[in-house]
């Protein structure tokens, strides 16, 4: 649930390492395969859909990646985000987490501050916030994508969202990815174990929102004038 973190100091160090070797060029990172290589069933579980959601929230707040895409897209190996065989098939959470991020891409990321829960690791350091955050705004500035992943696995985060600059309608949407325990997973025989559910919540430039424990939400916002 840290990890993703390393990654971003390292295409910051990265980026030092391009503007030192290539001043003034527009060098960016292509991702061209990513994803977890847990063992089976955890490979298809909610825990590896979290590490792939903080993993793209880190990809969004990046200056220099700018293109990413998961391996495989179908069967391929274990990590193949789509699961067919002769007679059926599946997507994994990691998948839907892909899509979900997909669809609510903004084309002009938002300042962000968050305050957060934190849990100490044995390799990537103490006080990692349980919480990940990024916001973007649409093309034309009509609506405000907010990505919320929760990895705390234990309890939800009753979190207070507060916007400044603009103003925001009454109400909006919320589609959480997310499944009964941390190790749920989509297989052939438990196709919906990890799911994508869609809401309605009261919103406005200060709200608060229940962020599940172990879930990954993407909560759309509409600007008002």
């Amino acid at each position: 649930m840290a990890r993703p973190l390393h990654y971003e100091k390292f295409y910051k160090e990265m980026a030092s390492l391009i503007n030192e070797v290539a001043p003034g060029r527009e060098i960016k990172l292509v991702v061209n395969e990513w994803n977890t290589t847990l063992p089976l069933p955890r490979q298809h579980s909610m825990e590896s859909a979290l590490y792939a959601a903080r993993l793209m929230n880190v990809f969004e707040r990046s200056d220099t990646v700018a293109m990413t895409a998961v391996s495989d897209l179908v069967n391929g190996w274990s990590g193949g985000v789509i699961q067919a065989s002769r007679h059926d098939v599946f997507v994994t959470p990691t998948y839907l987490v892909n899509e979900l991020y997909a669809q609510r891409l903004g084309s002009e990321r938002l300042q962000t501050i968050v305050e957060s829960p934190t849990f100490n690791t044995s390799l990537e350091g103490s006080d990692v916030p349980y919480l990940d955050v990024v916001a973007s705004r649409a093309a034309g500035g009509k609506l405000i994508f907010v990505k919320c992943v929760n990895t705390d696995p234990d309890h939800d985060l009753r979190t207070s969202i507060n916007i400044a600059g603009t103003s925001v309608a009454a109400t909006g949407t919320i589609e959480t990815v997310n499944g009964a325990t941390l190790f749920s997973a989509n297989t052939f025989s438990t196709p919906h174990a990890v799911s994508l559910h869609k809401g309605q919540i009261k919103t406005g430039t200060s709200f608060i929102v229940s962020l599940p424990r172990h879930s990954v939400s993407v909560i759309t916002l509409k600007v008002g004038k």
